[in-house]
């Protein structure tokens, strides 16, 4: 199967399981709501959150056996291979115990430190204990994920995970009314771990993806020593994320208090599936770019990077602006005006993502090369100064001042990193890479006003008309503009190429241009 098809079925498949979280969420918030009550739901937040804090015992393992598998898949022979995948299980093994027991021994001193009020201490107790065991079953099988991961076929895992998600939504929704309370999210997310691990360990076997015989060589001192050390730069970038990406949960249950959670993770749920719609085009692009590193394909992979770059920059621009101007009256709707903020936060928001998918392509090709130097540390830096700037400003107790800082820590530490290190291993300026961006840019000076215009025309009507014209007409013509000004021509070219015939008539009304159908991908 070629790179392409390979690349195109993760994603496709990405999506779904995508569409799926998001069907997830609009169903179970307004499920928890009106079940559980704003304090309770606020509450399984949290509980994620901290679980979120328990996989960092992974200390990078998943990813660094991940990479290292993409070195050897081509050559079972010498043994290696089957060396990393035993090295792998039991890795997983003793990972999955250790979490278990991290999570059993926190739950009291979180619901302290959290400040849990007195009659929800028990819930939490319970809930961590579970969601602890959950997450250990989880890691103690991610092998299954790797292989797939390493051979650049996650759409396997990702139909099944798609059908297990719909299937725990009823489950939870059963649950509900049959009196489990909190603890129907619980339920949910048994079946949803069980019933995806069958699958993708079913895959590993269709696909014969375990080594058989002596592929599966001797436990190695050596091999294990090489996936530690590039586990423990992958372990120090995954602290460094969670302090900037989910602190904001903990820190306002510490400073703000449940209420402000419950706020907080209702008004970001659209957020956070838009981001995942756009930096999943990365997530399932690192196999295939680390195929071409291994294969030394220098060219190929700098002009991948930078399609990569054109293409997430203005996808993040397009869905920011829709994000922007429709959020608020999408809250209301959605849990009918108990949750919402102002609509500077909504923009803050979108100048954090638009940063964060630059930021996310350019260390994402630090990870390839695996030379992670100082990028090991600059992702804690950044959470650091994060948490102690909001920490020491603590009294002014308002989340529009912690996203300001969120934005102004990635403009200041990561992004500028990610940036120099790709200039330096292309031999590039910054301005280069700059100009990269240039079809972004140009997308984005024409929507954003058009977009301005329209919300503010439409600020006055109810919100089910004003969410309506606010995604018909800014998604409409942001669509026609992504195309026409948002890519690069050479990129519009090759995506027509492959596209059936149809198709390839749609996208040259939409973009104005004429593709050429011999165009093949280098």
């Amino acid at each position: 199967m070629s790179r392409l098809k390979q690349f195109t079925l993760s994603l496709f498949s990405g999506y779904l399981v995508l569409g799926s979280n998001i069907l997830y969420t609009l169903a179970s918030v307004p499920l928890a709501l009106h079940y559980l009550g704003k304090a309770p739901f606020a509450l399984w937040a949290v509980v994620s959150q901290v679980s979120g804090y328990l996989a960092l015992i992974d200390l990078g393992m998943s990813g660094s056996i991940s990479r290292i598998l993409i070195d050897h898949k081509d050559d079972r022979s010498t043994g290696v291979y089957g060396q990393i995948v035993k090295t792998g299980i039991l890795v997983g093994l003793a990972q999955g115990l250790i979490i278990l027991a991290a999570g059993a021994a926190l739950t009291i001193p979180a619901s302290r430190f959290l400040q849990i009020p007195p009659d929800l201490h028990r819930d939490f107790i319970w809930i961590m204990l579970g969601q602890s065991a959950l997450v250990s079953v989880n890691f103690s099988c991610r092998i299954f994920n790797q292989l797939l991961f390493a051979h650049q076929r996650l759409d396997l895992g990702n139909y099944g995970s798609t059908l297990a998600t719909i299937l725990s939504l009823g489950v939870m929704w059963a649950c509900f009314d049959a009196g489990w309370g909190i603890y129907s999210f619980l339920a949910s997310q048994a079946f949803l771990v069980v019933a995806t691990l069958a699958v993708v360990w079913g895959s590993c076997l269709h696909l014969g993806l375990f080594p058989s015989g002596r592929e599966w060589g001797t436990l190695s001192r050596e091999r294990f020593k090489e996936m530690f050390a590039f586990g423990q730069g992958v372990f120090l970038i995954s602290v460094g994320s969670q302090f900037i990406n989910t602190s904001q949960t903990l820190l306002i249950s510490r400073l703000l208090g449940l209420d402000a959670v419950a706020t907080w993770t209702i008004c970001t749920r659209a957020y956070s599936s838009l981001t995942t719609l756009v930096w999943k085009v990365m997530d399932f692009s690192i196999p295939v770019l680390s195929e071409m590193f291994v294969r030394n394909e220098r060219d190929r992979l700098r002009i991948r990077i930078r399609d990569i770059s054109i293409l997430m920059t203005s996808l993040s621009v397009l869905c920011g602006t829709l994000f922007a101007v429709a959020n608020g009256s999408f809250v209301r709707i959605w849990v009918h005006s108990r949750a919402g903020w102002p609509v500077w936060d909504d923009i803050l928001l979108v100048l954090w993502f638009v940063a964060c998918t630059l930021m996310r392509v350019h260390t994402g090709l630090v990870g390839i090369t695996k030379k992670l130097l100082f990028l090991r540390f600059i992702y804690l830096l950044e959470g650091s100064v994060f948490l102690l700037l909001n920490l020491a400003l603590h009294r002014m107790e308002s989340i529009t001042l912690m996203l300001s800082l969120s934005l102004a820590c990635t403009l200041s530490f990561t992004l500028p990193y990610g940036l120099a290190r790709s200039s330096d291993y292309f031999k590039l300026g910054w301005l280069d890479l700059l100009a990269w961006l240039r079809p972004s840019w140009s997308f984005t000076w024409r929507l954003v006003p058009l977009a301005a215009v329209v919300w503010w025309m439409t600020r006055h009507l109810p919100d089910r008309w004003r969410l309506a014209l606010n995604l018909t007409l800014t998604g409409g013509t942001g669509l026609i503009l992504f195309f026409r000004h948002g890519l690069d021509s050479g990129l519009t070219r090759e995506i027509s190429a492959k596209l059936p015939p149809f198709a390839r008539r749609s996208l040259m009304w939409v973009s104005g241009s004429f593709p050429n159908p011999s165009t093949r991908l280098p």
